[in-house]
C-alpha cells in the first residue's frame, strides 16, 4: 500500500473523531467530547505507529486545533457553573485547568510544527546532485560495488572587502611578542654562526 494512501486512511480518523465531538457539543455532553478528542488523537497516533506511515505535514496544526477544542470542552464541562436563576458562574479551577491544558497543548503542537518545518533543505545545487548521483551510477571496471567517496566543491561566499582595508598596511609589531629589532639581532647572529662554521 503506498504511503500516500495509508496517510490518507489515517486522516478519516481525525475526521470521525471531529464528527462525533461536534454531535457531543451539540447535545451538551460535554464528557464525551473530550472522549472523542482524546480517542481520536491516541487512535490517530496508534495508526500512524502501526501502519507506519510518514507523519502528516499538517500534523502540528492538526494537533492545535484537536487541543482547542479540547480545552474548549473541558472549560464548557469545568469552567462553567449554572446558577438557580438560570445565569452561568464563572468556577476558577476549572477555567485554570482549561488553559493549562491549552497551554501545554498548543506547546506540543508547536514542537511538532517546528520538527516538520525546520528539516534542512539540501546543499547540493542541482547540477551538484546531477553530478552526484552520475557518479554513483557509474560502476566500476571489476563490476564491484565498492564504496565511492564523492567529493563536491564548496565555494565560500565571496567576501565583501572594503576599500579602507585595502587602502592600510598591515601593521606587523602586533604579530611578535618583542619589537622587530629583537628579531632582527637574532638572525644576525645565526648568520654568523653559520660563516663560523
Amino acid at each position: 500500500m503506498a504511503d500516500s494512501i495509508k496517510t490518507g486512511i489515517g486522516f478519516l480518523i481525525p475526521v470521525g473523531s471531529l464528527v462525533g465531538f461536534i454531535q457531543s457539543l451539540l447535545a451538551n455532553d460535554y464528557i464525551t467530547g473530550i472522549i472523542f478528542i482524546i480517542g481520536g488523537l491516541m487512535l490517530w497516533m496508534l495508526y500512524i505507529l502501526v501502519v507506519e506511515s510518514t507523519t502528516p505535514a499538517l500534523m502540528g496544526n492538526i494537533l492545535i486545533v484537536f487541543i482547542v477544542l479540547l480545552s474548549l470542552a473541558v472549560f464548557l464541562n469545568y469552567g462553567l457553573a449554572q446558577n438557580i436563576w438560570g445565569g452561568y458562574e464563572l468556577k476558577s479551577d476549572g477555567s485554570i485547568i482549561a488553559l493549562l491544558v491549552l497551554f501545554f497543548g498548543c506547546l506540543i503542537g508547536m514542537m511538532f510544527r517546528q520538527h516538520l518545518l525546520g528539516t534542512p533543505a539540501p546543499s547540493l545545487s542541482t547540477e551538484d546532485q546531477d553530478l552526484v548521483n552520475k557518479a554513483l551510477g557509474q560502476s566500476d571496471n571489476g563490476g564491484s560495488t565498492a564504496p565511492k567517496v564523492i567529493v563536491v566543491k564548496q565555494e565560500a561566499p565571496p567576501a565583501q572587502e572594503d576599500e579602507e582595508e585595502d587602502e592600510e598596511e598591515w601593521d606587523y609589531s602586533n604579530m611578535y611578542a618583542y619589537p622587530p629589532e629583537y628579531y632582527e639581532d637574532y638572525y644576525e647572529d645565526e648568520d654568523d654562526e653559520d660563516d663560523e662554521e
